[in-house]
């Protein structure tokens, strides 16, 4: 199934949209993340230099006042230590690494002059980050110090999860109203489309001859043209139908009065004028025909079934003819009743002339079956009393001109006609027509 303009715009626009606001949430994202982890290397650089700044020498010791710069290396489980070394082995650790029992990464190139290192480690299941920064400090010997601070990371990390989860929270919520006001939009915007297929499905019902005046300048034009061209269907048809039918009864009387007028020794002539005259038949009984109309309603083939039979019965009622009818009482059918009548009438008519005493009229699914007691039609016979198109000459008399006319009347609405023997003992005929049910 084939899916609808407003089915493809919101699609498309969540697609699109899904696909932007995500690829903007990534990009956010790690431009937060990049930017917290900068911040938390910026914080060990502060540190780093307030410990440069507190450095106290005695002698060849590294010592710090018992007032350190940040209160927190001072309390164990703090979640920040500190480590300076000198290059002749000594070790300073702050009391928070002495009672938290921090491992500080020891790289495996060794920390030149004025140079910072940042790198996160782990230890077991906490992950910190880590900045080492070495300097010469200028004393007698010129000694090289490393200065080592750590942080934990999950303050950093608590940090970067809270925005994320927001962020894309709100990227969410944003893509649903988003989508919400493009529904509305897009409904609000094909509404005249949805009014005109309204308004031609109410014309094809036969409920309304036109379309209204109430359309959008983009759709205007189509409904006008739209409106003219049915118009133009209907005048066609008409023309059409009725140019045939005065043809027809224009010639079937002059034929008429030349076959009464001929003498009984005139058999050569006799015989091509019932030919011309069967054919002028056939030709006037396709000028009847409608087929698929683009304004048409909806027909109940049962009522109009019933209707034919009583009239048959009427027409009939010598042979005393019984009919069993077994039809749903809507089986309805799209299209222009008279294009039904003259199907139906034909296939009854044949069932009614040709059946000893019994017809059965009856119905499944999309198919309507009329069986009779007759003769039947031979077999090899039934190609050519159904084959559409053929020539009124070519036909058998009979049930032949009728049955070529339903026949082509048949193939007008893409259905299908045929013939197969009834259990009744004579001919079975099945109508197939699209959409009936």
């Amino acid at each position: 199934m084939k899916a609808g303009i407003q089915t493809r715009l919101l699609v498309t626009t969540i697609l699109v949209l899904g696909t932007s606001l995500s690829l903007a949430g990534v990009v956010l994202d790690r431009s937060f993340q990049a930017s917290v982890i900068a911040g938390a290397q910026e914080q060990l650089r502060l540190i780093v230099y307030s410990l440069m700044g507190a450095l106290d020498e005695a002698g060849d010791a590294v010592r710090f006042s018992p007032e350190l710069p940040e209160p927190r290396l001072n309390q164990p489980e703090s979640g920040l230590y500190a480590v300076v070394e000198t290059g002749d082995g000594q070790r300073w650790r702050s009391p928070s690494v002495v009672t938290t029992g921090v491992a500080f990464p020891q790289g495996d190139i060794p920390l030149s002059a004025g140079e910072f290192r940042f790198e996160p480690s782990g230890q077991g299941s906490v992950e910190r980050f880590f900045l080492s920064y070495a300097v010469i400090w200028e004393d007698e010997d010129d000694v090289l110090v490393t200065f080592r601070v750590g942080t934990d990371q999950a303050p950093f990390r608590s940090a970067i999860e809270g925005f994320r989860r927001n962020l894309y929270l709100g990227l969410g919520a944003v893509t649903v109203l988003f989508v919400i006001a493009q529904f509305l939009a897009v409904r609000w915007g094909l509404y005249p489309l949805r009014t005109m297929a309204e308004e031609v499905r109410e014309m094809e019902e036969g409920h309304r001859e036109r379309l209204s005046d109430r359309y959008p300048s983009e759709l205007h034009g189509l409904a006008q043209n739209l409106d003219r061209f049915v118009a133009h269907e209907q005048r066609s048809r008409s023309r059409y139908r009725q140019a045939m039918e005065d043809l027809a009864h224009s010639l079937k009387t002059p034929l008429a009065v030349m076959r009464n007028a001929l003498s009984g020794d005139s058999g050569l002539l006799r015989e091509q004028l019932a030919r011309m005259e069967s054919s002028v038949t056939y030709q006037l009984s396709r000028a009847s025909v409608a087929g698929p109309v683009v304004v048409g309603r909806m027909v109940n083939l049962t009522s109009l079934v019933e209707r034919l039979v009583r009239a048959l019965q009427t027409a009939y009622g010598h042979r005393n003819i019984s009919v069993e009818q077994d039809l749903p009482a809507q089986f309805l059918a799209r299209g222009d009743e008279r294009d039904f009548m003259e199907i139906l009438g034909n296939l009854l008519e044949n069932a009614f002339k040709y059946t000893s005493s019994q017809i059965r009229i009856s119905a499944a699914g999309a198919a309507l079956y009329i069986d009779d007691d007759g003769p039947g039609i031979e077999p090899e016979l039934r190609p050519e009393v159904i084959r559409r198109g053929a020539r009124a000459d070519e036909v058998q008399s009979g049930q032949g001109i009728g049955l070529s006319v339903v026949a082509e009347l048949v193939g007008l609405y893409h259905g299908e006609l045929s013939i197969d023997d009834s259990d009744l003992g004579g001919a079975r005929i099945c109508v197939q027509l699209p959409g009936v049910g």
